[in-house]
Formats: C-alpha cells, structure tokens, sequence
C-alpha cells in the first residue's frame, strides 16, 4: 500500500503502522508525551479562538446582542449577516465565473499538452467528482465569519459494502456475477432439473441434477481509490499557538467524531476500535460552546445506537522517528485518550487554510466578522431605544387617581374600550416626547463606519451608472470601483493562500496514488490520460477576475481588441506576427464567460494549436527538368545575342577603318592631283579642271559607302539567327 492516505493506513513495508523506533513501550511513551504536551498547548490556544467563534457565529445569526430587559425591545441588527450574504455571491463568482479556477503553467513548449491535461484533470475532479462548489462556498462563509475556513484532500481507499439480492439468475450471469473479486457470496439457492445422458462406455443411462437458475444474496466490496475534498469545520483543527502559517507549524491535528464502522471501513481491526467505542460524546468540554453556536438545538448529543463513536485525532507534528537527529513531519492517529494506533512520515498536510484578512506573523487572522460585531452591538442597542422611545409616544402611561378608576378597564388595552371613573380627570396621560430622532444620524454614521470596515456599500451593490443623476458616469463607476477593492483583497488572499495549496495537494495526490491509466470526459471530449507521468513540480496560476473595470466595460475593451484583431488577421494574414488564432479565439472565449456562458466549448474551440510555419511546396521533378532546359535555352539564345552583338561592333570597326583608309587614299590623291596640276601649268601654261576630278572622285567615294553599309547589316542578320 501506498503513503499517501490520510486517513492513516496505506503505507509501505517500511513504514508500517507503528515502526520499528517506536516497538518498544519508553519510545512510544515518549512520543505519547510529545503529541499531549502539542495538543494541549494547541487546544488552549484554540480555546480561546473557538470563544470568539461562537459569538461571531451567534452575531451571524441574529441570536446576538440579546436585550438586556425582558421590558426593553428585542430588535436585534443582523450588519454581520448582511454583509457575509453581500459578499459570498460576489466571492463565488470571482472562482467559478470562467470554467478553470486553476492552471498549471508549463516549464516548455513540449510541456503545454500535458499542462493543459493537468489542467482540465484538476477542475474536473474538484467541480465534478467532488462537490467543489459547495466544499468552498462552506469554506468561504466560514473564514468570513469564524476566522478560518479549512479544506481536507485525501486520497481515500476505505472500502464501500452494499447488499444486492437476485432470483431466477441464469448459469451464466450466475458464474460472470461470482468471479467477480469484489464479490461475496452471502447466501444462494440453486434450483435444480434432473437430466438423462447415455455413458459412452457402459451405455447406460445416467441420471444428472444441473442447475437452472439461482437465487442469491451478494455484498459488493469495493475500494473508493478516489481523492476526497471535503470543508472541515474550524473548531476541529488544532494548530501550534507560534505558527506562523499552516505548512510550516510544528503542530497541527484534526480532531473528528467516528462511528466504529467508519473506522473499520478505514482498514482498522474491529477488535481494536471497539475498545475505544464511546469515546466519542463531543470533542472536548471546552469546544462545546462552538459546537452549539452551529447547531440549531440547545445541546448537542449522540443516539445511543449500537454504533458507538469514537474521538479519532489525526496528529501532523515534526519529531525525529528515525533518530537520524533531523525532525520530519509525521503523522500519528490516536484513538480515545490519545491511544497510538497509527504512526509514520508523513509529506503534506491534508488541510489547506482560507483566511480573509491574515495577520502577520501567526497562523490565524482577522474576518469581517470581527470588524462588524461592535457596529451591530451598537445598531442593536440604538435600534431598541429608538423603538422604546417610539413606544411611549404611541401608548403613553397613564396617570390615574386610585379608588375612582376601574383599574382593569385602565389594564385593558383593547382599542375603543371604556374606562369607568367616578370623577372627571381621573385619568390622564402621561405625555412623553418621541426622542429617536436624535439616533438617526447616529445611524447613518453607523452605517459609514460598517462600510469602512467591510466595503460593503450602497455604491457597491452594483447601482446603475446611468441613473444617478448627482454625477457622472465615469465617477459613480470609480466609486464603485473603490467600493469592491476590500472583496477582491479577500479573493487574493483566498486565491494565493488555500486555493493554490489546495489544487497543489490535489494534484500531487493523484501523481502518487495512480496505478493505471484513466478514460475521462474533459472538454465534451473523452480522452486517455495517466498522471503517473505527470510532473508535480508545476507552477500554478489561479483565475481569479479581479480588476478596477466592470464586465460592461471589459467587455467593450475585448469588443474593440476583437475587431482590431480580425482587421489583422484579414489583412496580414494567419501566419502574421501580431495576432495568432488562438489569441483571437481566446478573445471570443472571454467575451463569453464574461456574457456568462460557462461553457466555452459550446461556442468557440479555443485549444487551437499553433500553426506550424508554411514550408515552400516541393516542385515537380519534370517542372524542374523543364525549367533547366528553359534555363539552358535562355543561357545559349544570350550566348548567341551577346555574339552576334560583338559582330556587329567588329563590323562597323572594320567599315569605319575601310572609310577611313579610303579617305586618306583619296585625300593623297587629291594632293597629288593639285601637284601634277601646278607642274603642268608651270612647264607648259595648260589649264586643268581639278572640280570635275574632285567631283568624280567623291562619287565613287559615296558608292563605297553605300556597299560597306550593306555588308554590314547583311553581317548582323545573319549573326542574329533571324536572316
């Protein structure tokens, strides 16, 4: 068995009920001695709290302040009651207004699967397997009105006996029914029919009895192996008067009523627990003022029935039980007068602690009942001379001359009746002023005062902005803005205090206890987990809605974040850096949890992975061998132009020389015909027509233009592929 029931059995090998440091009688004395001396010390400490308890608890249900006279008015203010009503709808909301009052926050990417597994997992046991609602609602309301309020988880394996009785079951659903482990046979009767079969050896015939049918009677037995959460009610917690939280005490115990049966249930021996029966009247004289301050009776008391029960303390203290010198948290269960039936290690306490308004420095704070006893003593006590006072002025005394008044007329107050007299003015009133004016503002300062002490305002009940007309809507929306800043410091303190240790209990009592896989239905969804494989070391983060807007007002700014949102993701795209899906869908999943739909689920899918980033689509292998040959074909066409380019300039060159050449041919021909001209004129006086040879010459020197041009262009048609 395992270490983790605390209910005090299931243990392993080593750590058996009492280990082997405390066999001998000198060390089991010892311990006795150390778990009294804690017990006792402890339960004066609580004495003293439980005093206040009780008459906060009577405040709270208007049994307190009493009148001081049976003749004075018997109106009592119930402030406390008002305000803890005022405030428990607001605080249940806070928790229970989104669908996850806790989550476990992933250490990587790899972990937010199994977180969010965790996540649902953990809701799901605490709202659905176990009354989570109503466990905290009666944790709440006591911390707000007793100080404390304390919450158990434990892993439960006590077994479960029912009786089941069936006739005229089949052979068959008979044999399924008994192999059944769980199952013992109480009583059973067969009903028989004779058979006639033929032996396969002798031939005779052989006469059978076989069985048609059965009457039965079975009890199922059957392991809960669930985690139980359950209110615990504060009078029955001990802790160290120096503690300075609830972990870390050097004392705490439970104290409970069990009847005989519930302890054998627990795994203990019958024999054992039934030397302890009767035990268990009332925890202690000293607590049984509290017990009745919860109990609509008088006295509180036990049927005399032949289950007794028996004061069973589970004792949580840190004490050196192997002698290694180093003190460890243990756990020892006494039974009666502190009779030691259980002892061994022991890791986390079973109880968590909610505390409104914590002290420094010590285990147990303040509660607004405390802050509001006074003011309903005081509202109480004006409220009955004010009615007092309203009284005389409406039925005033009477004075009366004695021998000429009928008295019992006087003492019949019937309205309308006579009062005899024998002379005139016998009787005459006693006039007495109406004075409770004077209370009044008394009252309203009254009233100032309990909602500066509670926070509890006319401005926080939640008035419409648009209909007071005294101011604007922006200011009457900080005032009750302000108004509600006391309640969400106590859901803070709710939060960060018994709600995550709570969930971390929870949720390490399931990794240890586990044995096998579990098919559950999370999210409309069935879906296989294993916390074996969880990792307990998670950070958690609770849900609570605090914040100085209102839901009107959130929900305006999530209207606008939505809209900014979708003009994102239509212009950018999914894939966009700003604004994933999942962030879009959580917006939507707000905006309804704030509409007040619970369920998400129902309207918008918010667990949308993220999407991967696209990978570019692998071309076709044919499309690229065709893109190659477009490539290749481009490379050799360029190939080709930038040739065919070089072609042409190599041409020109060449043309441009020819031209050139034949200018400078021309222009020495030229010459030379001017010199043989000047030699013809001097040696013989004849005159030659140098114009006409020039003009010859420049028309041969434009044909040979002509021609190279031709080439030319003749050359870069074919070079380009297209002559």
């Amino acid at each position: 068995m395992k270490n983790t029931n605390s209910k005090g059995l299931s243990y392993e090998d080593e750590d058996e009920l009492v280990s082997e440091s405390t066999t001998d009688a000198a060390d089991k004395e010892k311990l006795s001695g150390v778990i009294k001396a804690h017990m006792e010390d402890a339960a004066d400490f609580i004495q003293q709290i439980d005093a206040d308890r009780a008459e906060a608890t009577n405040y709270y249900l208007g049994k307190k302040p009493g009148s001081t006279s049976s003749l004075q008015s018997e109106f009592i203010d119930t402030s406390v009651r008002d305000t803890v009503l005022f405030m428990l709808p607001q605080i249940m909301r806070v928790f229970f207004g989104t669908k996850k009052v806790v989550e476990f926050v992933p250490h990587s990417t790899e972990d937010i699967p199994v977180a969010e597994q965790q996540t649902n997992y953990i809701n799901y046991l605490l709202l659905e397997k176990n009354p989570g609602f109503k466990v905290l609602y009666d944790a709440f309301k006591d911390a707000l009105v007793r100080k404390t309020g304390f919450v158990k988880a434990y892993w439960d394996d006590s077994i479960t006996a029912t009786t089941h009785e069936y006739s005229d079951l089949a052979p068959e659903a008979y044999m399924a029914l008994v192999m059944d482990d769980n199952v013992e046979i109480v009583s059973e009767e067969a009903t028989m029919t004779s058979t006639t079969i033929l032996d396969e050896f002798t031939g005779e015939e052989i006469t059978q009895e076989q069985p048609i049918s059965y009457d039965l009677v079975i009890r199922r037995i059957k392991p809960k192996d669930q985690v139980v959460i359950e209110s615990v009610p504060p009078e029955e917690v001990l802790i160290d008067r120096n503690a300075r939280d609830l972990n870390t005490a050097a004392y705490v115990a439970h104290r409970m009523i069990k009847t005989v049966s519930d302890l054998v249930a627990m795994g203990y021996a019958q024999d054992d627990v039934e030397e302890f029966a009767g035990s268990g009247n009332s925890l202690d004289d000293d607590t049984f003022a509290s017990e009745e301050a919860r109990s609509p009776v008088d006295t509180l008391g036990y049927p005399d029935t032949d289950d007794k029960n028996v004061l069973y303390v589970e004792h949580y203290l840190f004490y050196d039980l192997d002698g290694d010198g180093i003190a460890e948290r243990i756990q020892v269960c006494t039974m009666g007068n502190l009779n030691i039936v259980h002892c061994g290690p022991w890791e986390e306490l079973p109880l968590t602690l909610f505390s409104p308004d914590p002290e420094p420095h010590t285990s147990i704070g303040s509660c607004p009942a405390d802050y509001l006893m006074p003011i309903q003593a005081a509202k109480s006590q004006i409220m009955r001379d004010t009615l007092d006072s309203l009284g005389h002025a409406i039925f005033p005394r009477l004075v009366i001359q004695e021998g000429n008044v009928n008295i019992d007329d006087v003492l019949n107050t019937d309205i309308g009746q006579p009062i005899r007299v024998r002379a005139p003015g016998a009787v005459q009133p006693l006039t007495i002023p109406f004075v409770g004016r004077e209370a009044f503002p008394v009252l309203n300062y009254l009233d100032e005062s309990k909602e500066n002490r509670s926070g509890v305002s006319k401005a926080a009940a939640g008035l419409n902005a648009d209909a007071l007309q005294s101011s604007t809507k922006a200011a009457v929306a900080a005032t009750i803005s302000g108004a509600t800043g006391r309640i969400e410091l106590i859901c803070r303190h709710f939060a960060e205090g018994g709600m995550k240790s709570l969930f971390k209990l929870v949720n390490s009592l399931v990794i240890k206890n586990a044995d096998k896989e579990e098919i559950v239905r999370l999210n409309n969804e069935f879906v296989t987990l294993d916390p074996r494989y969880w990792d307990s070391s998670k950070d958690m983060v609770v849900n609570v809605a605090i914040s100085k807007s209102s839901d009107e007002e959130k929900m305006q700014v999530l209207a606008q974040v939505a809209t900014k949102q979708e003009q994102i993701l239509q212009t950018l795209g999914p894939q966009n850096p700003m604004v994933s899906l999942g962030q879009y869908a959580n917006t939507l999943g707000k905006i309804v949890e704030l509409a007040g739909f619970k369920d998400v689920s129902a309207f918008v899918t918010t667990d949308i992975p993220p999407m991967p980033p696209q990978q570019p689509e692998k071309p076709d292998p044919a499309e690229l061998l065709a893109m190659a040959e477009i490539q290749k074909a481009e490379a050799e066409t360029q190939k080709v132009m930038v040739q065919a380019q070089r072609d042409v300039v190599d041409a020109e060159t060449d043309r441009m020389k020819i031209i050139m050449e034949d200018d400078f041919k021309r222009d020495e021909a030229e010459a030379d015909i001017r010199v043989k001209a000047a030699e013809l004129y001097a040696k013989y006086g004849t005159q030659v027509d140098i114009a006409s040879i020039n003009a010859l010459m420049e028309r041969d020197r434009e044909v040979l233009r002509q021609v190279a041009k031709t080439q030319a262009q003749g050359l870069f048609t074919n070079g380009s592929g297209t002559g």
